[in-house]
């Protein structure tokens, strides 16, 4: 299964931002309803007063909560949390032979890849929220699947041999005995589930490069973490 990196629901502090205005709105039409039936019993200015102000609290506490959403909306646009570390070790440049180590953030040890290229590519699966969901918090769900190597020139990689390696985590024992039409018939109820899509990401090999992987809410996203590292990615844009 899927699995997020870190919580996958917002702070306690952007929670707030959303509580607040909707405990102002209730307050508000506590307010009007009030107002409304001291009306009817009689007493029309108090009443007028209290439906004034519950509305105007009703008013108030609905742009506040537009603004906590949009601004809510901007933090889990530029969301992104580290996935793994790559580290490159060449062991034979005659055949663009290295090895490479990923590191994943959160434990599970690292996975040692013998890769012959010019670059290491990491791909998986993301699973992105809907708007409302990623508005309120919640942030996208990734699984890793294997790393590759890939060839700068399209005609030096025909006829090459690919290497790869599993970089996969063994499925939840729980989830597994469950049937996937049972799982995707829940995803689709759910309605929070916007689409399951493959997402991979590569960078030069290079001897002593050190680069990091990152989750954003659009899938993988890979930067230089070292000298060597971003001295090679500059050297490949030219």
């Amino acid at each position: 299964m899927l699995e997020t990196l870190g919580p996958m629901m917002g702070s306690s502090m952007g929670w707030a931002w959303i509580a607040a205005p909707l405990a102002a709105l209730a307050s508000g039409l506590f307010l009007i309803f009030r107002g409304v039936r001291s009306m009817g019993r009689g007493r029309v200015m108090a009443g007028g007063r209290g439906v004034a102000t519950g509305l105007t609290t009703a008013a108030a506490a609905c742009i506040a909560a537009l603004v906590a959403l949009n601004t809510q909306s901007y933090s889990r646009l530029t969301w992104d949390k580290p996935v793994a570390e790559i580290l490159v070790k060449q062991t034979d440049a005659s055949q663009k032979l290295y090895d490479v180590t990923l590191v994943r953030t959160h434990g599970a040890g690292e996975t040692h890849c013998l890769l012959q290229g010019d670059e290491w590519i990491l791909g998986g699966r993301v699973q992105k929220w809907r708007p409302w969901a990623n508005t309120l918090g919640l942030n996208a769900t990734y699984e890793l699947d294997q790393m590759a190597n890939k060839y700068s020139d399209a005609r030096e990689a025909d006829g090459k041999p690919i290497t790869a390696c599993d970089v996969s985590r063994p499925p939840n024992q729980i989830l597994a005995r469950a049937p996937a039409e049972l799982q995707a018939w829940l995803s689709s109820i759910s309605l929070a589930q916007d689409r399951r899509f493959g997402s991979a990401n590569y960078m030069p090999l290079v001897d002593g490069a050190a680069y990091r992987v990152v989750i954003t809410q659009s899938g993988f996203n890979a930067e230089a973490a070292n000298d060597v590292a971003r001295r090679a990615v500059r050297a490949r844009m030219m």
